[in-house]
């Protein structure tokens, strides 16, 4: 996205090539209420050479999500702002931060991954395309029931997830601000969310080492499995939380042992790719944590 037409179109030339001409309220992220567009701004600080890009991709985002709004009412936009920010705040490159802010566009939205790759390049283009249920992208028919494309959108996007590190960390933001903001669903959907929040999203961020994403998703998904139960039991978090892993594999069984039973997953390797991509994030984690240090230091 660095070199991208989004880092070097006059402003003019990308209004145009983003179809936002005669949108003079989209031109400063104006949609985009104003918490959560500072709280990325303040997030994003060490991207601040790529601010433009970052600014070009809220508009982008804003204009596709225009008229969308959440169960808690709130403009749809909202959430792709939330999620990227939550990917700075891991110091996640601009390509991911971008494809946090376009993650669900092409899920939800007539905008397209060529649109992406023509605004932002190909790598971003890839990584909301490894973030989109395949369903919507036309791979699963139609005709197939619910838990049927739940399971096959699951195998895809762990398929995915193998060829590209940032493709989980995108996962995994984007899967907490939606557990952060689950209050707002009906409880049947709150109990299967947590449920697969649980079975999937948490033992990833744990083969990634992503200890701050693993905690609060438990941490969420076990106050909406087990709300009364939090409140009794000492120590409750740790126990329920293995309570509820019990619950959704079963005695003995993991992700682990899906990764390694499922015949398409295992002949990718993908296990060996997820334990690649836990290396890349250790040493991703420590550049930054050195950084950090250097930087206090000096300042000392």
């Amino acid at each position: 996205a660095a070199s991208s037409a989004a880092a070097t179109l006059s402003a003019s030339e990308w209004l145009e090539l983003a179809s936002l001409q005669g949108r003079p309220d989209l031109a400063d992220g104006a949609r985009v209420p104003g918490e959560a567009l500072e709280g990325l701004t303040r997030a994003t600080w060490y991207l601040e050479g790529h601010s433009l890009v970052v600014q070009r991709a809220v508009q982008l985002a804003a204009a596709a999500h225009a008229g969308q709004a959440r169960k808690n009412g709130e403009p749809f936009i909202v959430h792709p702002v939330e999620t990227s920010t939550i990917l700075a705040g891991l110091k996640m490159d601009l390509d991911t931060i971008v494809a946090g802010l376009l993650h669900d566009t092409v899920e939800d939205t007539d905008l397209t991954l060529h649109d992406i790759a023509r605004c932002f390049g190909p790598s971003v283009a890839s990584i909301v395309e490894g973030d989109t249920k395949r369903s919507k992208l036309g791979v699963t028919a139609a005709a197939l029931d619910e838990a049927t494309k739940r399971s096959l959108n699951h195998r895809a996007m762990l398929v995915a997830m193998g060829e590209d590190w940032r493709i989980v960390v995108v996962k995994l933001a984007d899967r907490l601000h939606n557990m952060r903001t689950l209050r707002h669903m009906p409880r049947h959907k709150q109990v299967r969310i947590a449920r697969e929040t649980t079975q999937i999203f948490v033992p990833l961020a744990q083969k990634l080492g992503i200890e701050a994403l693993e905690y609060e998703l438990l941490r969420l998904s076990v106050q909406f499995l087990f709300p009364q139960q939090l409140l009794r039991v000492p120590y409750g978090l740790e126990l329920l939380g293995h309570w509820a892993r019990l619950q959704c594999w079963g005695l003995g069984q993991s992700l682990d042992d899906y990764l390694c039973r499922d015949q398409v997953l295992s002949e990718l390797d993908l296990p060996l790719k997820l334990d690649s991509h836990r290396q890349t994030w250790l040493q991703h984690s420590r550049q930054w944590d050195a950084a950090a240090s250097a930087a206090s230091a000096s300042s000392s």
